[in-house]
């Protein structure tokens, strides 16, 4: 299948591209195709060349079900491009002398109920906080889905509604770990030291001042400027935008030109009008970590100041993409070159790739190549304990850590070239061995991983921006098989259940299997109803959550009542089905409950 995809993009790239026609046709033909392709409503795009000009363009639908044409004027949500955005209104306050990034978070908000075991030695700071790697989470389902929140909520919100959220869970500033939590944090920084609302502030003093005028913080709705493209689901399905908790992480509004004067002051000197606007080496320094652990091992790239180093089709430049409801986005420069583009789509799709979009356009640029790394050294034989499998180092949203472990682990496999990383769902990753235990994938320029391990003997593989750790086979295995244990139990009990609740047996006394029934019933219903409300409800306290709170307690203590009655009316339980059904999904509902699942509350 892969090979067919590459085929389709090499003829893509090549085929009714005649010497004639202008090379901004090409462009916009290869996109065309690549839409219909990968499912997509529209893109707008922006082109900046090493002479600074801008050049923009649209292919698709603004609107698709009234097949209204989306146009390069029009304006897009960008999700996490707006953090590389509010990252330069930081840097300005620096410039300005109002903050400095290694100062310590609490300096500007000491009231903020932040647990920190590192306190003490490493607090953290405004750069970690950038950077992404102040340890926090990244944020939890009511942030994201909930359509409670408005344009004016407090920014406090996002935490208050869930004490403990605000705890470090890593030692600042060793290891890269995404967070929308830390950039709302840094939102409220901005409106400490400011005293108004952050989205005033920097569309004033930030956006203005590049001569970005038709873009905002502010957050806007399709019914109140009709400039703005609606955000499109698979299949074509419109969503209109929604205000947010987490806003300062992903709530920006922008069109490809004002986009592409973005792109174009990143890679100047930072003077405006003859005024140093941002100072040249905070410019310089965005998408250049160089404090993790990765880095000092070894890896050059890594996650900075509100972008990334990207290395990709033999060229490596700074980028950040993002994602909102309904919108992707990308931005990517080379500040070497002077080269860069911005790519919007109104198409929030689950199965496109996005990333040929990304490449049409670098080939576009027509960027100097360098090599890749494809030679490799023999493996040194320590390295071959690195084998097994491996779990992300902090859950992305709480409380989900089951389900990284069970999930989203991923399998190492060492051979003599290098190893293998063979993550449960998607592509497997070929590492290449190039000594001092790093190692590049078969498509990079440069270092792309290293193996290091920690000071408690703890064994880590890390890319710069997600670093994983080695967890026994067996942890994984036995939570799996508790897992599955569990629902073959409850299925169990359930059947019998409800095949003696059909025969007319209602009362508890009678069918003590109602106590499992009824809640499973319960649950089933609150899944029903979730299923069919719009998902941005389901971080919402109704009447779905609740019944799905209601039933997971009940589950619990209807499944020990169960045991509790099994044992009193059998004298021989110990050799009773149900009684063995009833126990793992006992052990089941307490695995659930260590891991912070039940009660499942889903609004807090």
């Amino acid at each position: 299948m892969i090979k067919i995809r590459k085929l389709f993009f090499c003829l893509l790239l090549y085929s009714g591209t005649g010497y004639t026609q202008y090379p901004q046709q090409v462009l916009r033909n290869q996109i065309e195709q690549l839409l219909k392709v990968q499912g997509l409503s529209g893109a707008v795009w922006s082109i900046v060349n090493d002479s600074g000009i801008i050049t923009t363009d649209a292919v698709g639908y603004r609107h698709q079900p009234t097949q209204s044409r989306l146009l390069p004027h029009h304006k897009m949500h960008v999700g996490s491009v707006s953090k590389t955005v509010l990252s330069v209104g930081l840097l300005r306050m620096v410039t300005l002398g109002l903050l400095q990034l290694d100062d310590p978070l609490r300096n500007y908000l000491p009231d903020l109920p932040i647990i920190n075991p590192w306190e003490a030695t490493h607090p953290v700071t405004i750069r970690h906080l950038l950077d992404h790697r102040s340890g926090l989470t990244d944020a939890k389902l009511w942030q994201v889905f909930s359509t409670t929140a408005d344009k004016y909520t407090p920014l406090k919100t996002a935490y208050e509604r869930s004490p403990g959220i605000l705890t470090v869970q890593l030692e600042p500033g060793t290891i890269y770990s995404y967070s929308n939590l830390g950039y709302t944090l840094l939102g409220l920084v901005i409106e400490k030291i400011t005293k108004q609302r952050y989205e005033a502030y920097l569309d004033k003093w930030v956006l203005h001042p590049l001569g970005m005028t038709q873009s905002t913080f502010e957050f806007i709705s399709q019914q109140e400027d009709t400039s703005l493209a609606y955000g499109h689901f698979d299949h074509g399905i419109p969503v209109t935008a929604m205000p947010m908790y987490l806003r300062p992480a992903g709530q920006f509004t922008t069109t490809a030109e004002d986009m592409g004067k973005f792109l174009r002051f990143l890679m100047s000197d930072g003077t405006l009008n003859g005024d140093v606007f941002i100072r040249n080496d905070l410019l310089k320094s965005i998408g250049i970590q160089t404090a993790t652990i990765a880095y000092q091992k070894g890896v050059p790239y890594g996650d900075a100041l509100g972008g990334y180093t990207r290395d990709r089709y033999g060229v490596v430049g700074i980028a950040k993409n993002g994602n909102i409801l309904g919108f992707s986005a990308m931005i990517y420069f080379f500040p070497s070159e002077r080269k860069a583009f911005f790519i919007a789509h109104n198409t929030d799709s689950e199965t496109a790739d996005y990333d040929l979009f990304n490449e049409v356009l670098v080939r576009h640029l027509r960027l100097s190549h360098q090599p890749f790394l494809s030679k490799h050294v023999a493996m040194d034989a320590q390295l071959f304990k690195w084998e097994g499998y491996y779990v992300p180092v902090i859950t992305k949203v709480f409380p989900f850590q089951l389900f990284d472990i069970l999930f989203a682990h991923v399998k190492v496999d060492v051979n003599n070239e290098g190893a293998i990383l063979s993550p449960l769902s998607g592509p497997k990753k070929r590492l290449l061995y190039q000594g001092q235990q790093l190692f590049s994938m078969e498509d990079r320029t440069a270092i792309s991983h290293v193996f290091y391990s920690s000071m408690d003997g703890g064994l880590f593989i890390s890319d710069g921006i997600r670093t994983i750790k080695k967890l026994s086979i067996f942890k994984i295995g036995s939570l799996a098989i508790s897992f599955v244990f569990g629902l073959l139990g409850l299925t169990c009990l359930v059947g019998i259940g409800g095949l003696s609740f059909f025969k007319g047996q209602y009362r508890v006394p009678k069918n003590p299997y109602l106590w499992i029934f009824v809640p499973v019933l319960l649950i089933c219903f609150s899944i029903v109803l979730m299923v069919n409300q719009p998902f941005m409800q389901f971080g919402d306290l109704n009447f779905a959550s609740t019944l799905m709170t209601i039933g997971s307690i009940a589950l619990l203590l209807g499944n020990i009542f169960f045991i509790f009655i099994e044992i009193q009316i059998r004298r021989r339980f110990f050799y009773s089905l149900p009684f063995w059904a009833s126990f793992l999904v006992l052990q089941w509902m307490l695995l659930l409950t260590f891991y912070g699942l039940i009660p499942l509350v889903l609004w807090r």
